[in-house]
């Protein structure tokens, strides 16, 4: 029985720790790593799980997130710059890649499901909607948005302030709706089909009233793709005729939006270029990160893409970027491929790279199109986040993780 009661421990502390991970920090989220570490801790040590180590490939998952965690402090060794600030920050933020690093590799108990996860993070979306909705009732915070009737945009800074960024929301609702969809395939119950139903519309509803436009387009793109492999079970040309609609639809949309809004207005631009052009002055070494935090945001001031595309427009019109001053928080450049080579060089982009590769091709199953979206969901924000504070360490590696969970059951199937 105490057995048991251990096993259950730390799945009980990585499912609090689940819910906890859109409001970021708080005692619910101490509670959670307190169980999660102590009861992980108990568990390796009542069923000595040293002594079960086998080696497979999906260990090689593990081992690219132990070296993403050590990259940063040992280019740090060959940095003139002493660990700034911001330095710290992202090591600690890669402090998770660390922890789910080793557990991977001794092992985790069995009982954790892919279907809790996905019932956790479902409810945990109808109650950020819920709280988002206290808060923009029942609180007179920013009277300016008040009395303007910028009701959407009093709606996302209260989410934002209180909850956390579109970024971090989204891409969790995101994987909730694939997770969700996962579940739903997996219960026949018609009640738990229902509340599955519930916590997906509630999760779609949240994507779709923020400011992130990269988390739409991601549902939009999961949901075409899932919706043709559905419909490819059913009827191989009806999915061939969906697919070509969906694409003429897609290219009808993309002409109008860039008629209303051009591309080379895009700010993201601005800083992948002036990104790229510094990775091009050291692409095998990277600057280091305590150096690239000061050079980066020093330098945009003197580069004329980066101050006409991207300093004028976001950080001067926006009071809360101008508030934080000249930081690496705000000028990044916003792409995790760029800020891995930046930082330490090819080997870092190379290092992500591989996290992507190791994930995909790892056995999971039939249920691989989920996985799979999963990975899409994540990949697509690298694309336009760096990995740090709203693209989180913690996220990517307790995702991945708990989907590793299943590649052991898929190898005993066989």
């Amino acid at each position: 029985m105490m057995k048991k009661i251990i096993e259950w421990l730390p799945v009980i502390g990585i499912l609090m720790l689940i819910s906890s991970i859109p409001y970021g920090w708080s005692w619910y989220q101490s509670v959670s790593c307190w169980l999660l570490g102590l009861g992980y801790l108990s568990y390796v040590i009542a069923f000595k799980k040293w002594r079960d180590f086998r080696w497979d490939r999906t260990k090689w998952l593990y081992v690219i997130m132990l070296a993403l965690w050590t990259m940063y402090p040992i280019r740090q060794l060959f940095d003139a710059t002493p660990p700034t600030d911001y330095f710290w920050h992202q090591v600690h933020l890669h402090e998770w890649f660390l922890y789910i690093g080793i557990a991977g590799l001794i092992g985790f108990p069995s009982k954790l499901k892919l279907k809790y996860v996905a019932y956790v993070m479902l409810l945990t979306s109808v109650v950020m909607l819920a709280h988002s909705w206290w808060l923009y009732f029942f609180t007179d915070e920013l009277p300016w948005l008040i009395e303007s009737h910028m009701t959407l945009e009093r709606f996302n800074e209260l989410r934002m302030r209180h909850i956390h960024s579109h970024m971090v929301m989204n891409l969790y609702q995101n994987t909730a709706i694939i997770l969700g969809c996962y579940a739903f395939r997996q219960d026949n119950v018609w009640w738990k089909r229902v509340l599955l139903s519930v916590g997906i519309l509630c999760a779609t509803t949240t994507i779709w009233i923020s400011v992130g436009r990269i988390g739409q387009g991601t549902f939009v793109l999961i949901l075409a793709i899932y919706l043709l492999y559905r419909l490819a079970h059913i009827n191989r040309w009806l999915a061939i005729g969906s697919a070509a609609g969906c694409a003429i639809l897609g290219v009808l949309m993309m002409t109008q939006v860039l008629h209303v809004k051009p591309l080379e207005g895009e700010p993201r631009f601005a800083v992948w270029d002036y990104s790229w052009r510094m990775v091009k002055e050291k692409p095998i070494v990277g600057y280091g990160l305590s150096t690239l935090s000061e050079k980066y945001v020093e330098e945009a001031y003197q580069d004329s893409v980066m101050v006409q595309g991207f300093i004028e427009p976001i950080i001067y019109a926006t009071p809360d970027f101008s508030d934080q001053g000249k930081t690496m928080n705000t000028h990044h450049p916003h792409n995790a491929f760029l800020m891995y080579w930046l930082a330490v060089g090819i080997i870092g982009a190379l290092l992500l790279a591989a996290l992507f590769v190791a994930a995909a091709c790892m056995p999971v199953g039939r249920d691989r199109i989920y996985y799979w979206l999963m990975l899409l969901a994540i990949f697509l924000q690298c694309l336009t986040e760096p990995i740090g504070a709203h693209l989180l360490p913690q996220f990517i590696a307790v995702m991945l993780f708990v989907w590793a969970q299943k590649a052991p059951d898929y190898n005993r199937e066989r």
